[in-house]
């Protein structure tokens, strides 16, 4: 067609035919796009499931096996290391580089916001799916074609955009990929659908196709106070908003968010095609029926008698330690939504922390500890922080929604490295808890060696993470060679490494003679290797890959800098292909954040 002709077949009025032939295309293309979508997701579900089976087919050996005498830690540095075969080089080496590419490697896309390949990846994908279906097949982009279409497209994907923000959706529950995960998707695909509206709104007044309808019509309203919020919410859910008032962005998100869904009902509705949109609000009741459920059964809402509060502890000038009771089963490094009616702004203001506690063993049908380590920065926790500090061990009317998240299986590892910085220690630590728990229960696992480290500012917090630590230490066996590390990289460093010896052959390392300590009267704090410092992280991981038995599993949990570092060091020469090929052990990277960087 030449240019002179399609621009008279632009120009030619738009007949019956061709308005019966769009609205054919555009419906095709809404199920085609959805078609793609269930492709992916149900390629996932297969994986995940693929996973969950080759895990409990895996055979975990009894950690006792390994010491049927007790074997110190030159005698556990010693056992001869398993050689993988060339095929089994191969494979780990192509293993080891789709980690990097997709996983570790990392492209910064705002201040101090990061995303992986594979986020990127996603999102590209989806952007791309979107246009290629808007746009293919449209005369040569004649207006009418896919101006509606537009609109059709973004509005199918209002029940996928709500899913992917509930704590409780489907496809978690399909793919293991836990919400705060899947957050990332849930922007990227809600901001290009909030473009495809606009290309709906501007592309009709442009056309001239407004021309024919006026707001004296319900629908029209509908339409304009539909597309006002969720203009509004997109604004006010930018990254430097949400992060400076996140209160203000989490209640008018809702609102503006219901306002646009409602009214982009009824607004489809009037061309009978409302069907895209009340699936929405469906789906974000059936996430709010269940954490209602869930936190009336938590809080045990209908028994008056249960006292139903939280203790209020100041560990540190910044750092305050809840701890409430309550009979739920959780898995460490999974985190659970806290209220605190009488600190909050708002009554039922919900905020995420991860639990720093685990489970007792056996005691399923008691309330137990639920322990939170939270730092004292802005809104909710600074009020929290402010209410601490005037009223240390106070007690405050709480309520618990949870658990979430999808922590790793520690268990398969042969090495086990736990890097913190600052309140990052509250996913670290109950993790290693637990590996020291299931140790001292002679449970299944592989593991044979944890480097626990913490980097944090102020030495004050070394009483409180010093006795915990200390308790867990008493408890484990020779079996498992635990080395607790704290640098402190504030001013305030309170005392040379001066370590204690270890109880019922749990290992610690020291570099002191243990027959001076005898004569010193020593602070809490002495079991642990205190360094004045920051880590070198690729220092630490290169010695312990080096000496690794089995496959390494490297946690981290703490600010963006500290994850890149982790992710820089796995990524390189260390832990790359050529060290796979070489026979170096297999390294898996898991970073904690609630933000945008995780593995």
């Amino acid at each position: 067609m030449s240019p002179n002709a399609s621009i008279l077949a632009r120009a030619a009025p738009v007949t019956s035919a061709d308005r019966l032939a769009r609205n054919q295309i555009q419906l095709a293309h809404v199920m085609q796009l959805w078609i793609f979508l269930g492709t992916v997701l149900v390629f996932f579900t297969l994986v995940n499931a693929i996973r969950y089976i080759s895990q409990k087919l895996t055979t975990l050996p009894e950690h006792s096996n390994f010491s049927t005498k007790e074997k110190n830690d030159e005698e556990l540095d010693k056992t001869p290391r398993t050689i993988p075969s060339p095929f089994q080089r191969s494979l780990s080496a192509l293993r080891t580089g789709f980690r990097i590419v997709f996983l570790r490697w990392s492209v910064p896309i705002g201040l101090g916001s990061f995303a992986s390949v594979t986020e990127l990846t996603f999102i590209f994908v989806y952007i791309a799916a979107m246009f290629v279906w808007l746009l293919v097949d449209t005369r040569d982009l004649a207006a009418y074609m896919y101006q509606d279409r537009a609109a059709h497209i973004a509005s199918s994907q209002i029940p996928l955009v709500v899913a992917l923000a509930g704590k409780n959706n489907v496809i978690s529950w399909l793919t293991g990929v836990g919400h705060e995960r899947l957050n990332v998707l849930h922007r990227a695909s809600a901001r290009t659908n909030f473009i495809f509206f606009w290309i709906h709104a501007l592309t009709r007044v442009v056309s001239g196709l407004s021309k024919n309808f006026d707001f004296t019509h319900d629908w029209m309203r509908s339409g304009a106070v539909s597309l006002t919020a969720l203009t509004l919410a997109t604004i006010l859910s930018v990254r430097p908003i949400r992060n400076a008032a996140f209160e203000f962005f989490l209640v008018t998100h809702i609102v503006f968010i219901l306002i646009f869904i409602i009214g982009g009902y009824y607004h489809a509705k009037e061309q009978n095609f409302g069907g895209y949109i009340w699936p929405g609000l469906l789906i974000w009741g059936f996430d709010r029926a269940i954490r209602t459920g869930r936190l009336i059964w938590n809080n045990k809402m209908w028994n008056r008698a249960h006292p139903g509060d939280a203790l209020v502890e100041l560990l540190s000038e910044d750092t305050i330690r809840l701890t409430m009771r309550r009979k739920i089963s959780w898995t460490p490094g999974q985190h659970a939504y806290v209220i605190l009616p009488t600190i909050s702004s708002l009554p039922f203001e919900a905020h995420p922390f991860t639990i720093a506690s685990i489970p007792q063993v056996g005691a399923e049908s008691k309330e137990c500890d639920i322990v939170f380590l939270i730092r004292g920065r802005g809104g909710f926790t600074q009020r929290l922080r402010e209410h601490a500090t005037k009223d240390h061990g106070s007690r405050v009317p709480a309520f618990l929604d949870g658990p979430y998240g999808c922590p790793p299986d520690l268990r398969p590892f042969s090495t086990c490295v736990l890097i913190a910085g600052g309140s990052g220690i509250s996913y670290t630590l109950p993790l290693l808890l637990d590996l020291i728990s299931l140790n001292a229960r002679g449970g299944k696992m592989a593991v044979r060696r944890v480097i626990f480290v913490w980097a944090v500012r102020d030495a004050a917090h070394l009483k409180w993470i010093s006795k915990t630590l200390m308790e867990a230490l008493s408890r484990s066996k020779s079996s498992l060679i635990v080395e607790p590390r704290i640098y402190i990289t504030g001013k305030n460093y309170p005392i040379p490494e001066v370590p204690t010896i270890s109880s019922d052959g749990a290992s610690i390392s020291s570099s002191v003679d243990k027959e001076d300590i005898s004569h010193n009267e020593l602070p809490v704090y002495s079991s642990l290797k205190l360094i004045h410092g920051r880590p070198s992280v690729k220092k630490l991981l290169a010695e312990e890959i080096e000496a690794a038995q089995g496959p390494v599993s490297v946690d981290v949990a703490g600010p963006s800098k500290l994850a890149e570092s982790v992710r820089r060091a796995l990524s390189s020469e260390l832990a790359g292909p050529k060290a796979a090929l070489k026979g170096s052990q297999p390294v898996t990277l898991h970073v904690e954040t609630f933000g945008m960087i995780k593995a």
